[in-house]
């Protein structure tokens, strides 16, 4: 169980880098939808024929449609509506998020096989129990030191 600990503890590590790596923009999406998030009235049915955009039905279509779906806050009164062109901005968001939970759930595992682990060892200040927690314990952000804190928990684990 504690080899299962660290091997969570390395894929939360995994996910946080990616995340950390490949989304630093992720406040500039989240503003960007935010400034094109358009409230339309409750009851009041859209019309997007006079909004400029002639005839364009499919993307009134997908107004309509996310309308439905779309919704920040049961206090808003309103239906928000993203636009089209913030497609990419949603996707990063998404992509952010599902990223993030994938790391939040292997910290879960984690703490849980660690659990598991520290409940069958016989005597809780055992050199691999705690050599585990330190490594559990250890941020992403220097990756030789977390690796050589792993390293220690396996050899302590094996022996």
């Amino acid at each position: 169980m504690g080899a299962a600990a660290l091997a969570y503890k390395c894929m939360e590590v995994a996910y946080l880098r990616i995340t950390y790596a490949s989304h630093g923009n992720i406040g500039r999406c989240r503003y960007e939808l935010q400034a094109a998030l358009q409230v339309i009235p409750s009851g009041e049915s859209p019309s997007f024929a006079s909004d400029g955009e002639n005839s364009n039905h499919t993307l009134a279509a997908e107004k309509v449609a996310l309308s439905n779906t779309v919704r920040s806050s049961p206090s808003v009164t309103g239906n928000h509506v993203i636009s089209s062109g913030n497609n990419s901005s949603l996707s990063q968001l998404l992509a952010f998020s599902q990223h993030v939970n994938a790391a939040m759930d292997a910290s879960r595992k984690a703490q849980i096989a660690f659990a598991a682990a520290k409940g069958k060892s016989k005597n809780s200040n055992d050199d691999g129990i705690t050599s585990i927690k330190r490594a559990l314990d250890f941020n992403f952000q220097d990756m030789e030191k977390l690796l050589h804190v792993v390293r220690l928990a396996m050899e302590s684990i094996n022996r």
